[in-house]
């Protein structure tokens, strides 16, 4: 019987040095940081058709729920006019991001700054000055951690973009999965 007791209090003692590591690794940790792609589709203003996007990121952590995301960012949607007319959107934006643990699902919000810089194409070729103009976004989403440093992200972001001296509106709505890798 003692060397059952014995045993138990070496498991119960194991198990704790466990959970002290598991929580000692939680991710994502202050210092912590990521770098992820995502692919989507951008929803633009009524003159332009639904087209794809592409992004990819780098994320540091400042806490565990704080981070600073600069992103890069591309869609090409074209005039609902014409199809092969369309306006090329660049971007490249800088957000704070803020998330909330959830066991393996992290919600998370977030708003920031950027240049999207635009270019006018008809039937396909640079057409026009290109424009660079200022922009905010915000929105939010979810990821799900398939292991510790991996997880798969969902997020909608409104992007609000400065129209001052073009006859068209860059701004819309993205909507992307993608992968984010921690480390």
């Amino acid at each position: 019987m003692k060397g059952l007791q014995t045993l138990a209090c070496a498991a119960v003692l194991v198990g704790i040095g466990f959970v002290s590591d598991a929580q000692a690794q939680r991710t994502p940790a202050a210092g912590m940081a990521a770098i992820g792609g995502d692919v989507g589709v951008f929803i633009p203003d009524d003159e332009f058709d639904t087209a794809p996007t592409l992004s990819g990121f780098f994320e540091y952590y400042v806490t565990p729920r704080v981070s600073l995301r600069p992103t890069f960012g591309w869609a090409d949607p074209s005039f609902e006019r014409e199809e092969v007319d369309s306006l090329r959107q660049m971007r490249l934006t800088f957000n704070v991001q803020y998330n909330w643990e959830r066991g393996g699902w992290h919600p998370f919000v977030g708003a920031g700054i950027g240049a999207y810089f635009l270019q006018e194409k008809d039937n396909e070729r640079e057409f026009g000055p290109s424009h660079t103009k200022a922009g905010v976004n915000f929105g939010g989403g979810l990821e799900y951690f398939t292991s510790r440093t991996l997880a798969v992200k969902g997020e909608g972001l409104f992007h609000v973009v400065s129209d001052d001296n073009i006859p068209w509106d860059p701004s819309g709505f993205s909507l992307t999965i993608g992968l984010k890798k921690y480390f």
